[in-house]
């Protein structure tokens, strides 16, 4: 029941950019409206409502999803450069498709359905990963594919992560929740008025996030491959079980242990594809294994949350 007005709202996206009843510039807008303002108020308001006690418990947490993501991304540029032979660009985002859930734009109303306003701090951190970190790593890589025949090109792969991470670092969504997580730690208190404001902005967040997700994928074709399949198979059946295993081995309690399994069942984010584009590598599979996982969910993320009891 908690994904069907969750599916609803992303079909009313998709079906009004099957319409084209918003431009390209106004879909932006909204992106802008999500990621640079209501995501980061809401993240804020989550780290900063919780008591230090509560951080302090997801530091197994955070190395799981940490493994989950990033060791995972590592894994999938290996063996998509010495197993699949990809060049590295082609590494690069076939990585990100299959280890970047899109915890950005439905992190928010997925968890807070099933866990409550308590799990805003899971996904806070989750979002700190993926976009402080694992976008800045997939950068590099392409730059470095792009300028591999330049002699300049360790010193432009240098270049381009001081560049990615210090602007990764100016993103509302990366410093937002990093800095309520450091009050906390602090013992500083946020006045009541502050986190009335923000709340009332990051209150936008769910829905918006969610018609905004179906509007992307509506710009997006189908191609169906063995390797797509294979992205597929990866992103939604083998990220959550590894996380599953990590659970397990680092003993995560729960309600935090169900909630990285169900973030890593997410589907893929829309960063691969534009990115793709951007570099010109990987393009058709990345839209198309954006779409399938997105349509994939609606089979697998209830089955999962059936097998956790969440």
């Amino acid at each position: 029941m908690v994904l069907l007005p969750i599916l609803f709202v992303m079909g009313l996206g998709y079906a009004a950019g099957r319409e084209k009843k918003f431009s390209a510039e106004q879909v932006m807008g909204l992106n802008e409206l999500v990621l640079v303002y209501a995501l980061p108020a809401l993240m804020f308001v989550g780290t900063v409502t919780t008591t230090r006690t509560r951080l302090l418990e997801e530091t197994a947490y955070l190395l799981g999803v940490f493994l989950a993501t990033i060791g995972l991304f590592v894994a999938a540029v290996f063996v998509s450069v010495f197993v699949l032979r990809h060049s590295l660009g082609e590494a690069a985002i076939h990585a990100n498709l299959v280890t970047f859930p899109s915890v950005a734009f439905l992190g928010v109303p997925i968890f807070t359905g099933l866990f409550g306003s308590a799990s805003i701090v899971p996904v806070a951190t989750a979002t700190v990963i993926s976009c402080g970190i694992l976008v800045p790593l997939t950068v590099v890589l392409l730059e470095m594919h792009q300028q591999r025949c330049s002699r300049d090109a360790d010193k432009i792969a240098s270049t381009a992560l001081v560049h990615c991470l210090l602007n990764s670092a100016k993103e509302p969504m990366v410093w937002a929740p990093l800095l309520g997580v450091l009050l906390v730690l602090a013992d500083i208190a946020v006045p009541q008025e502050i986190d009335n404001m923000l709340k009332l902005l990051g209150s936008a967040t769910s829905g918006t996030s969610l018609f905004l997700a179906g509007l992307i994928i509506a710009s997006y074709r189908i191609r169906i491959s063995r390797e797509i399949f294979g992205n597929v198979l990866m992103k939604m059946i083998g990220q959550p079980a590894l996380m599953a295993l990590l659970v397990a081995v680092l003993g995560i309690r729960n309600p935090l242990g169900q909630e990285a399994i169900v973030l890593c069942a997410i589907p893929a984010s829309v960063v691969a594809p534009l990115l793709g584009s951007r570099y010109h590598v990987y393009e058709t599979e990345a839209a198309s294994t954006l779409v399938l996982t997105t349509l994939t969910m609606i089979v697998t993320l209830p089955l999962i949350i059936v097998l956790l009891g969440a």
